[in-house]
C-alpha cells in the first residue's frame, strides 16, 4: 500500500476516535487522535480550552498537533469537527492520504452524543447545550457541508457497528490507492494548493478528481492541444459531465507559435462570452504549450479561477504542469509575459503517452535528465539516486510498463515540488530547475526549430562544458552526462548561427544588472548558481557545441 496516511473528519458524534484505534489495527497502523493531543498539551479537556483561552488558540494548538500528526507514516488520524475549516489543514492532510469523511443522520449523531455525556458527564458537550441540539447540529452540518464533500470518501455509520465501519473504509482506502487516487505530492504556497496525482488510467477520473476538490462548481473549460482533443478530449469531457459539469471545450493550434498574447485574447474572447464564473473551472488538456498559455488565462481571467492541469506530454508530466509558472512568449523572448498560478490539481495518466511520437518522448526524457543532474541540490538527498537509476534503464522501453513510468512521474514531480515549495517565486533554489534552460532557451527562441526538451538537451551540454572549463566539475561529469542524452537520441550540436542565440541570451528574463544567472554542474546530482561566467567562455561553448 502506497497510502501513509489515513485522515478521519466529520462532526461531532461521526465517530472518529472511536474507529481510528481499530482502523490502525486493521491496517497495522498506529492512531493519532488530534483532540486528544490537544488536551494533552493543555492538560485540560477541550470544552475549558474553548472556555478558557478562546476558540482562536484552540485552532491554533489544533492545526500545530495535525502538523505533528501529518508527519508521521502510517497513522490513522482522527481530527477535530472543525479542523476542515483550516485551509492550512488540508494542505498538512493533502500528501500521500486518504481523507475519509464519517458521517451518520443527525439525529443519531445527537443520540450518539448524549450517550457519551452519559457516559463522561465531565466531558461537556457544547452541542448539547440549550434545548435544541438537533437544530444546532444541522446548523453546523450546513455550514460545513461544503467541506467535508472534499473527502476522498465518505462512509455514513448510521446503523453501523464499528467493526462493520471499519471494514468499509479499509476497503475504500484499499479500493483508492490500487486506482491511483491518493495524491502523490501536494505543494502549499501562498498563492494556493497544488495536489498531483500519478497513476495509470486516470483520464477517466479527471471528474471525480476535480469534483472533490471543487464540490459546488457548476462549468469545467477545456483548453486543448487540437492534436490532443481528437485524441482524449471525449472521454476527459464524458468524465467531467459523468460528475455533474457542464463542458465547454476549444482546441488550439499546436505548437510553440501559439503561445502567444493574441491566443490568449481569443481565449479571453471565449471564456467571458460564454459568462466564465469564478467558481468554474479551467482545464488543460496537452503538452507544456496548452499548459503555459491555459495557465496564463485561468491567472487573469476575472483575476483568477481553478485550474486543472491534464499533461499528455512526458515533459509536461515531470515539468512544465507543476509548480504554478504560467505565460506567453514575445517576439523579444520566450516566456516573457506570464504570473505564477498553480494548479489546484495535476492529474498525470503516463496512458496517454502511448500515442506520443518519439521525438516528444525524448523531449520529456531531456527534463529527467535535467532533474537527474540537480537531484541532491533539490532535496538535500546525500547520492544521486535518479542519476543512477536512469544509468541502469532502457528508457526506450518504458512504455511497456505503465506502473514503473509512473513511478518515475512521481519521482520527478516529488523532486520539482520539494523544489517549490521551498521557493515559490524562483529567489533562490528554484533558480536550479533552471539547469540547461539559459543557453537552452537561447537556442530554441533562436528560430523555434527545436522542440523544448531538445534545446535544453543542448544547454545542459553547454552547462557541463562551461563548467569544466570554470573548474566545477570535471571531464568525467560532462562525459556522463552526455552519454545518457546521446542515449535517448537528443542533440548533439547545435544547427544554427551564433548570433541570433547570443542576443536571445542579453533578452533572458533571468538576467540581473545586465548579466545572466547560470546554473552549473559541480558533480553527480549537484549544481550551483554563478553569475561571474565571462561571455567569452559562453561564446566558445556556443560554437564548440556547432553554432556559427
Amino acid at each position: 500500500m502506497t497510502v501513509e496516511r489515513v485522515y478521519l473528519i466529520g462532526l461531532s458524534g461521526s465517530g472518529k476516535s472511536t474507529i481510528a484505534p481499530l482502523l490502525a489495527e486493521r491496517l497495522g497502523f498506529e492512531a493519532v487522535d488530534v483532540d486528544a493531543e490537544v488536551e494533552r498539551h493543555f492538560r485540560r479537556p477541550i470544552p475549558a480550552v474553548f472556555a478558557e483561552f478562546g476558540e482562536p488558540v484552540f485552532r491554533a494548538a489544533e492545526h500545530t498537533e495535525l502538523v505533528r500528526a501529518s508527519q508521521r507514516k502510517r497513522a490513522v488520524i482522527a481530527t477535530g469537527g472543525g479542523a476542515v475549516l483550516d485551509p492550512r489543514n488540508w494542505e498538512a492532510m493533502r500528501p500521500r492520504s486518504v481523507i475519509v469523511h464519517l458521517t451518520a443522520a443527525p439525529q443519531e449523531l445527537v443520540e450518539r452524543l448524549e450517550a457519551h455525556a452519559r457516559a463522561n458527564p465531565q466531558a461537556e458537550r457544547p452541542l448539547l447545550r440549550g434545548d435544541d441540539p438537533l437544530a444546532r447540529l444541522a446548523a453546523l452540518w450546513q455550514a460545513r457541508r461544503h467541506l467535508y464533500d472534499r473527502a476522498d470518501v465518505r462512509v455514513d455509520t448510521s446503523g453501523k457497528d464499528p467493526e462493520q465501519v471499519v471494514r468499509e473504509v479499509a476497503a475504500a482506502v484499499e479500493r483508492l490507492d490500487r486506482a491511483g487516487l491518493v495524491p502523490v505530492e501536494s505543494i502549499g504556497t501562498p498563492t494556493g494548493r497544488s495536489d498531483l496525482f500519478v497513476a495509470p488510467g486516470l483520464i477517466d477520473q479527471v471528474g471525480h478528481l476535480t469534483r472533490s476538490r471543487w464540490p459546488e462548481a457548476r462549468r469545467a473549460w477545456i483548453i486543448a492541444d487540437g492534436n490532443v482533443l481528437p485524441l482524449w478530449g471525449g472521454r476527459v469531457a464524458a468524465s467531467l459531465e459523468g460528475a455533474g459539469f457542464r463542458v465547454e471545450r476549444r482546441a488550439v493550434p499546436p505548437g510553440e507559435g501559439s503561445k502567444s498574447l493574441g491566443q490568449v485574447s481569443e481565449l479571453l474572447d471565449w471564456l467571458l462570452e460564454g459568462a466564465v464564473e469564478r467558481g468554474d473551472v479551467i482545464l488543460a488538456l496537452g503538452g507544456g504549450v496548452v499548459g503555459d498559455m491555459a495557465g496564463f488565462t485561468a491567472a487573469i481571467v476575472l483575476r483568477g479561477i481553478g485550474l486543472v492541469q491534464v499533461p499528455t506530454s512526458l515533459l509536461a508530466m515531470v515539468d512544465s504542469s507543476i509548480g504554478g509558472k504560467t505565460g506567453v512568449n514575445h517576439p523579444l523572448g520566450k516566456n516573457l509575459i506570464g504570473a505564477f498560478h498553480q494548479p489546484h490539481l495535476v492529474i498525470a495518466d503516463p496512458l496517454v503517452l502511448g500515442t506520443l511520437p518519439e521525438r516528444d518522448l525524448r523531449n520529456g526524457w531531456a527534463e529527467i535528465i535535467k532533474h537527474a543532474m540537480i537531484e541532491c541540490t533539490a532535496t538535500g538527498a546525500t547520492s544521486p539516486h535518479l542519476l543512477d537509476w536512469l544509468e541502469r534503464i532502457e528508457a526506450r522501453g518504458m512504455l511497456s510498463d505503465p506502473d514503473e513510468l509512473a513511478a518515475v512521474v512521481a519521482h520527478n514531480i516529488r523532486l520539482k515540488a520539494a523544489v517549490v515549495r521551498a521557493d515559490e517565486r524562483e529567489s533562490g533554489l528554484r533558480r536550479i530547475l533552471n539547469y540547461g534552460h539559459t543557453l537552452g532557451h537561447a537556442f530554441e527562441a533562436a528560430g523555434y526549430r527545436y522542440l523544448h526538451g531538445e534545446a535544453v538537451a543542448l544547454g545542459m551540454r553547454a552547462a557541463a562544458r562551461l563548467g569544466q572549463r570554470l573548474g566545477t566539475c570535471d571531464a568525467e561529469l560532462v562525459e556522463r552526462q552526455d552519454a545518457l542524452l546521446d542515449g535517448l537520441g537528443l542533440p548533439r550540436r547545435y544547427d544554427g548561427e551564433l548570433g541570433p542565440v547570443l542576443t536571445h541570451l542579453g533578452r533572458d528574463k533571468k538576467v540581473v544588472q545586465g548579466t545572466l544567472t547560470w546554473v552549473l554542474p559541480t558533480g553527480p546530482g549537484h549544481v550551483a548558481t554563478r553569475r561571474d561566467v565571462p561571455p567569452a567562455e559562453v561564446e566558445a561553448v556556443a560554437r564548440e557545441l556547432g553554432a556559427r
